[in-house]
């Protein structure tokens, strides 16, 4: 395995020896590994085989400008699903929508822009708070980076939730599906939306920022301006995933990786009250406190009859195949 490869693909790829020996261990147990290939080629037979066994066709995807979007789009394209590709901006910085519409452009797809601006402006204004906070002052052209996070984190998620009703809204003209473009580390680090972001079939959502879904990009001939984007949750939150981290995704995903394979000597080497083990316990506390989101809903049992749920999906692996 190429490590110089894996910095090339990271904005910061400068690490600690703790980090560079961790990401050795990982290496050897294939977390990062060199079947790009292969894992292009089982991703896309899935995805063909999805679309035949329920008779489907349309695929609708979220163009946000990044990597995410762009690579789940090529998957579906070279899985021969017909692709509908939607620039949804609301306030965006116009050089994201730019390279949502270049992504469309280079995989020959379908492609739809909708403004939402006015729509999210209006969501907006229904906050008692907000009107207070903006009485007398125009909605438009509001400069997010005065608000306070939590309003922030509120507001971006006004913005995936409407997107996502356009995105359905579209699946269901076309009689198909929405396609879901987080990766295996924002799913861990919870950067998304309940019922915001999530679609239908997800399939890079087991694939690492810092590693698979680069190399995945550049296999499928994604266009490196998108490949070197800023990730970047596209919501006004913050400047970028990596600002609101504090550190980068190669670093969050080694840390993820050496917790979910090796919990017990994780701490080992680490200097007490040093940079590293302070990335290591901002890692656990952000998978802990979104915990919630990858439960969700979180069903009560039936007081009465236990088993209800259980006989469901007996019932639903009976009829799926």
């Amino acid at each position: 395995m190429d490590t110089k490869k894996i910095s090339e693909y990271n904005r910061n790829p400068n690490i600690s020896d703790w980090f560079k020996n961790r990401l050795d261990i990982l290496i050897e147990d294939n977390v990062y590994h060199n079947n790009i290939s292969e894992l292009s080629d089982k991703l896309i037979k899935g995805l063909t085989d999805y679309r035949i066994h329920w008779g489907l066709e349309n695929v609708v995807i979220g163009m946000s400008g990044g990597i995410d979007s762009a690579v789940t789009a090529s998957l579906f394209k070279e899985a021969g699903w017909n692709v509908t590709g939607c620039t949804l901006p609301i306030h965006q910085v116009q050089a994201e929508t730019d390279r949502g519409r270049e992504a469309c452009e280079k995989l020959d797809i379908e492609h739809k822009h909708i403004d939402l601006t006015e729509g999210y402006e209006q969501f907006r204004m229904l906050t008692v708070a907000e009107v207070d906070k903006l009485a007398g002052e125009a909605p438009q052209g509001i400069d997010l980076s005065s608000y306070d996070l939590d309003t922030r984190k509120r507001l971006g998620n006004i913005r995936a939730r409407l997107r996502m009703i356009t995105l359905y809204n579209l699946a269901s003209l076309k009689k198909g599906i929405v396609a879901s473009t987080d990766n295996f580390s924002e799913l861990a680090a919870g950067f998304w939306t309940l019922h915001g972001d999530v679609g239908d079939v997800a399939p890079i959502q087991s694939l690492t920022k810092s590693w698979e879904v680069p190399a995945l990009a550049e296999l499928l001939g994604v266009p490196s301006s998108i490949i070197s984007a800023k990730p970047t949750d596209g919501l006004g939150v913050g400047n970028g995933d990596e600002d609101q981290f504090g550190f980068s995704y190669l670093e969050f995903d080694i840390a993820l990786f050496s917790l979910l394979r090796s919990w017990d000597n994780t701490h080992d080497n680490l200097e007490k009250g040093g940079r590293d083990e302070s990335i290591v316990e901002n890692v656990k506390q952000r998978i802990a406190s979104t915990t919630f989101k990858r439960l969700n809903p979180v069903n009560l049992n039936h007081p009465l009859d236990q088993d209800r749920y259980s006989d469901l999906e007996r019932l639903d692996d009976k009829l799926r195949r």
